[in-house]
Formats: structure tokens, sequence, C-alpha cells
């Protein structure tokens, strides 16, 4: 057998097109039930492994194929399992071995739908268990859930120890220990959070009841909150477990509006952390997923909001259920006056000009609050007279078309991050409120039929408005350019200090100062930094990454991990090593400007030396804070003729007394670099 596997690697590595119908093969034919007991996939994905971390295959390609081939054969056996039920006792070699039969029987019974993600890890059962789950009914849904889910984690799991082992035989000697330590510690950690969360689940289940008993006593005692919660709480309205859930919802984003509400208004860090977000997405924008978005994004029209609220208020009407239409009626006026007044009293800009009137204003997303009051509402009603899996089925539906809607106004770059935060929470409390109010009456039926009408009314809606405006859309959500311009010798004399002083992060906290500034196309500024020998930093893929597991690595064998400013990772990293022993980091951003005449883009970046970062078992390179920073980086690193500047104290918004620029320019053929006479420190 091991003559034969290592026939099978090296028919591989002579072969790479091969490789990804040899994996999903393997991954299919140990899935499939009777065949998967003979095959040695597990050794195949070791041997894989093996080769990722040689160069020879790519990570995540094997993986996703190793993943599709055991999604199909987990697939076959759940098919057979449901199409012969118990006449598959009668297959070879089942029928030689009942045992492993009646063990994965056992075990999905004891575990239920999640037995097959559990089984899929689980020595011999792993290739009957769907067979098992077919047998007994599981539902298809249920089952491909589980299946797709399972199958990705199997695929990486199994991929890692051969890559692990691949990456060296040193390498997997030097780290093999911290890895397993690290593995045990994150899976430890996981069980705990999950653990956790059950009881802490299991706890306010067994408590509630009590809590709303207390909070019954109380409001008969205080008047103010007898006013406010008396009725809320008497016996009659809403079960206690449900009441505490609400209850949790609505202090929940209560807190969590008012919180991004206060940080708008006084431009606490969230507003920074706005602009990163909206220029991270910015950069993974793509013709078709414009489409998606866009189409994702018109679900929250007006076009199909306004159909679908008159749509269920004249079925509510119609069945003459006229307190539940007063609660719909009062949620939508209620969405879109707060939205008007919140838009027009705080006025806060929209990353780009596209609308007039109080939507020419972003806070807070007018598509996320109504989308969520509309269709969170909407599913409420409608599930109340569904059977328990369907109304679960309705209100996950709705959930993803509302994050679904949120995500597209963050991917459109037509709201902030803050705008659509503040637009769920918003809807999510007045839903809450308005769900613990509707429960304290006897219900109203509006009939089955409401939950698939409204269904119904939604698609059309959408699918009307798509096929009328989309052309229109595309054009209006087009990605748009905010590249400014600045004159060259306004920059050289003073213009630079108006660009950002210090790195944003994605929190939108400020980091490390950015200290150099450089016009130049970035292949003549590479071209010329090579030629002073500064190069790429080692690969960050999966082999390299295991370095990090060392325990005294070399700085310079480390990948250099990216960084982000403003949203969007560096155009260019490089690294150089000096004749001391440091190893500075080099790292060049878009500063969204052109220099005229010449229209030669400009960089913002930092230059900085590395230190190992110590996090818990691995240890990372990163630059250095601003504290580490010497105040003179980049002098003898970069072109002589990079002239130094000094912003005014403070003028960076840190503690420090001054941060130092070096302002760099190279001509469009990166042949020589050019400043002006002045190019000394000020």
């Amino acid at each position: 057998m091991t003559g034969w596997i290592a026939d099978l690697v090296g028919l591989i590595d002579s072969h790479p097109h091969w490789a990804l119908l040899v994996v999903v093969l393997a991954a299919f034919g140990e899935s499939l039930a009777v065949v998967g007991l003979v095959v040695p996939g597990a050794l195949i994905m070791f041997a894989a492994g093996a080769l990722v971390a040689t160069g020879t295959l790519p990570f995540w390609t094997t993986a996703a194929g190793a993943a599709v081939g055991a999604v199909a054969g987990d697939g076959l056996s759940y098919w057979l399992g449901r199409r012969y039920r118990d006449q598959v006792v009668t297959l070879w070699p089942l029928r030689r071995h009942p045992d492993v039969l009646e063990r994965a029987r056992a075990f999905f019974q004891r575990h239920g739908g999640k037995s097959v993600a559990l089984g899929r890890f689980v020595g011999p059962i792993r290739a009957v268990i769907p067979l098992v789950a077919g047998m007994l009914g599981m539902r298809p849904a249920a089952f491909y859930t589980a299946n797709v889910l399972s199958a990705a984690a199997w695929a990486v799991a199994y991929l890692l120890p051969g890559v692990a082992f691949g990456a060296s035989l040193a390498l997997a000697g030097a780290v093999a220990g911290r890895l397993a330590l690290l593995l045990g510690v994150t899976a430890v950690a996981a069980w705990l959070l999950l653990l956790g969360l059950r009881t802490g689940y299991g706890f306010a289940l067994r408590h509630g009841d009590e809590w709303i008993a207390r909070g019954r006593r109380t409001a008969r005692v205080h008047p103010t909150l007898k006013w406010l919660l008396g009725d809320l709480l008497e016996p009659g309205g809403m079960p206690g477990r449900a009441l505490v859930a609400w209850l949790l919802v609505l202090v929940a984003s209560t807190w969590l509006f008012l919180g991004i509400l206060e940080d708008v208004v006084t431009l606490d860090p969230l507003v920074r952390a706005d602009q990163a977000v909206h220029h991270l997405l910015q950069g993974l924008r793509g013709p078709a997923a414009d489409r998606m978005m866009i189409l994702l994004s018109a679900c929250g029209d007006a076009a199909v909001i306004v159909p679908v609220v008159i749509f269920a208020g004249a079925w509510m009407a119609l069945r003459r259920a006229w307190r539940d239409l007063g609660y719909w009626l009062a949620a939508v006026v209620f969405g879109v006056a707060a939205v008007v007044l919140l838009k027009v009293g705080l006025r806060v800009p929209r990353p780009v000009e596209m609308y007039a009137g109080a939507s020419a204003y972003s806070f807070p997303s007018g598509h996320a609050t109504m989308s969520m009051i509309v269709y969170g509402l909407g599913a409420l009603l409608a599930g109340a007279e569904l059977p328990a899996r369907r109304r679960l089925a309705g209100y996950g539906t709705a959930l993803l078309l509302i994050a679904g809607i949120a995500l597209s106004r963050l991917y459109l770059g037509v709201h902030w991050l803050s705008d659509v935060l503040a637009g769920l929470a918003l809807g999510s409390a007045w839903v809450a409120l308005l769900a613990m109010a509707h429960r304290r009456h006897a219900p109203q039926s509006l009939g089955r039929a409401f939950a698939p009408a409204l269904a119904a009314v939604t698609l059309g809606a959408v699918a009307a408005h798509a096929a009328a405006q989309l052309p229109a859309d595309l054009a209006r959500y087009a990605p748009q350019p905010r590249v400014a311009t600045m004159t060259e010798s306004a920059w050289w004399s003073g213009a630079w200090r108006h660009l950002p002083a210090r790195r944003i992060d994605l929190e939108g906290e400020s980091e490390e100062p950015l200290n150099i500034q450089w016009a130049g196309r970035l292949s003549a500024i590479r071209a010329r930094l090579q030629r002073l020998d500064w190069t790429h930093p080692v690969p960050l893929d999966v082999a390299n990454t295991l370095r990090w597991l060392m325990p005294d690595p070399d700085i310079r064998q480390l990948p250099v991990p990216p960084r982000s400013h403003d949203g969007r990772y560096e155009a260019l990293r490089l690294v150089r090593t000096t004749d001391d022993g440091t190893t500075f980091v080099l790292r060049l951003w878009p500063a969204d400007l052109e220099l005229m005449p010449a229209g030669e883009p400009l960089w913002v970046g930092t230059v900085a030396p590395l230190r190992l970062r110590d996090l818990l078992l691995l240890r990372i390179p990163v630059s250095a804070d601003a504290r580490a920073t010497r105040a003179d980086a980049g002098a003898g690193l970069l072109p002589s003729s990079c002239a130094l500047r000094r912003r005014s104290a403070g003028s960076d918004g840190g503690t420090a007394p001054s941060t130092p620029t070096r302002l760099c320019q190279t001509g469009g053929t990166g042949s020589s670099e050019r400043a002006p006479a002045e190019s000394g420190a000020e």
C-alpha cells in the first residue's frame, strides 16, 4: 500500500494538471458508502498537502476540489439510503460487517442531524453516516447544509498535516509540538465558548419565568414601572422565555443605536472606521458582484417596499385583522419618520453625492431601517400560523435578505458602516417593541396563505423593479474614482502636510506615523527601490506561515503580514536588512491624489524596523510602533534626493513633538529622482 501511495504522489508531482482530479476522486471515494471503507483518502490528502507545501499544488484550489468530492460522495450515499432504505444492508461489504452499520445507526440516533458533520471525522463510520441519514429520513435541506459545511472543514483539516510535513522535515520538527499545542488550545477555546453559550442559554430558559415574576412584583410596587411594564408583564401575555429574548433584543439594539449615534455626533474612531471599511469594500468591486449587489439593494428600494406594505395592509384589512393592521402601519410610519428626522437633523454627508432632499444625507440608512421593519415584522406576522420548521425557515430567509440589503449599501459605496449598523439597530429595537406589544393580545388569523402570498408579491416587485431600473442603476452605482489633483509645486511647498499623518486601521484607530510620501508610478518606485537592495518579503502562503510557530525564528525568513490603511492593504511591501542586522519594511498606500502637470500618482507610507510580536504560540513580524521607530528611519535606505520635512508639534494628533516625513519623487521612467533645491531638513 505504501509503495502504491508513493507512486501516486510521484504521478501527481510529474503531472500537476491531473492533481485536482486525483484529489476530487480520492475525496469522493472515501466519502462514498461502502467504497469509503477501503479507499485510503486520508493518506492521499496528506500527500496532497505535502505537495502544497512544495508549491506543486495551490492550497485553496486543492481544498476546494477535496470539498467538492466529499460533498458529492456523501450526497450519493445519502441518495442511496433514501432510495433503498433497509435494502442497503444486503450490499457488500456491509452484509459482512453489520456492526459498522449498527454503530453508525446508534451514532445518528444519539446525535441527530449534527452527526453528519461529526461523523465525517469519526473513523470507520465516516463513510456510512450519510447512508444512515438517508435511511432514517433526514431532511435534504438539513443534510446538505451539514454536508457542505463539514466537507469544507474536513478538506482543510486533512490537508494541513501534509502541508506541515512538506514544509520541510526540519521545519516540521521545529513546529510540530507548538502546532499541536496551538490546535489543542484552539479546540479547547472553541469548546469552552460553545459550552458557555449553551449554559447561558439554558440558564435564561430555566429562569425566564422567575425573572418575569420578579419584574411583575416590582412593577406593582413602583407606579412608574407599572405604567411602563405592568401590562406587558401581566399573566396571559407573551411566555416568559420569549419575553426575555425580545427584551434582550430591545435592550441590545437600543444600546447599539445610541452608542453609534454618540460616535457619529462626537466624531469618535467609528467615523474613521467608516472610511476604512468604505475603501476596503470599494477595492473588492467587480462587474458580476455589482449586479448581484444592485439586485439586493433593489429589494430595499421604495419601488419594492411600498407594494409590499400596501399588499400586506390590504390583506389585513380584508381579513379584518384591524389590530395587526394598526401595528403594521405604526411600524412603517415610525420607520419613515425616524429616518427622515435623523437625516435632516444630523445632515451626515454620504460617501458620494447621489440623491436629493432628505435622502442626500446618510445617517441612518433608510434601506437598512425599512428592510428590518418591513421584512422583519412581515416575517413575524406571516409566520404566526405556520408550523415551527416553516416559520424558522421564513425568519431565516428574512434575516438573510435584510443582511444582503445592508451589505449591498456598503458595497455600492452609498452608505457608511455607521449608517447601516444604526439603521439595523433602530429597526430591530422597533420590531422587538412591537412584537412584545403584539403578543399581549389574542392572535388574529391572517391565514396560512399570507406567507407565500407576501413572498410572491415581494419577488414580483423585485423582478419588475429590476427589469425597469437595472440599466440605470448600473450607471448610477458605477464606481466613482475619487482621485483629486494638486500641483507639484504646491505639494513640495507645504501642501503635503494636509495628507494623513498616521495610518488608520480597520477599527478607525490611529496607528504608526506615515513617514513617506512618494510621487511616481508604482513600477518605477519598485524598480528604484530594488536597485537599493529592497526585496519582496517571503511569500505569505500556508507553508511559510507555519514558520511563525518556530520558537526562535530568523525574522528575515518569516512572511510579513500586510497592513491596512483606510480600508486598503498596501500596494507595495518591500523589506531590506541593513549592515547592523536590522530589517526594515517599507509600505506604500495610494493617497488618491495626482500631482500635476505630469499626472504622477502620490503614495503615502511607512518605513519602520520589524520586530517580533508574540501572539500565543506564534511569533509574527510587525512594524515597530511610533515610539520604537527612529526619527531618521529611511536615512540611507531611500534615495538621497528624498527631502526630509517635519510637521509642527502635535499636528499628527499624537504625543510626539513632531513626525518626520520624507518626500520622494520618481520620474515616469524610474531612471532618476528629483527634488527642489531646498530639499534639506526644515
